[in-house]
């Protein structure tokens, strides 16, 4: 099955701002950082059921170099990422 993949806001300015705060540490690292991100979200549109659910609908799965965990939720054909999230601090997914 063929899925439509839509990123809200929120978690492209989680992206961005995480990319950002890499890229302060090593340059090139910010950019590293995007592109594990698009591995995860093309694992995801892949294969979306393959993640577990976390919470009522919402699916995540951890990025496999950085602490972050993409969260998602499967309707019909669409995917929805609500955010990424750096999963060692106290933030919570948004709610849905």
């Amino acid at each position: 099955m063929k899925y439509e993949l839509l990123v809200r806001g929120r978690a492209k300015a989680d992206v961005r701002r995480a990319a950002k705060w890499y890229e302060r540490q090593r340059e090139g690292l910010g950019r590293e950082f995007i592109a594990e991100v698009d591995a995860a979200l093309r694992r995801i549109e892949g294969n979306p059921e393959q993640y577990e659910v976390v919470h009522r609908e919402i699916r995540h799965t951890i990025l496999r170099r950085f602490p972050y965990g993409v969260f998602y939720r499967i309707r019909t054909t669409k995917i929805t990422v609500f955010a990424v999230v750096h999963l060692k601090r106290d933030d919570i997914p948004p709610k849905v």
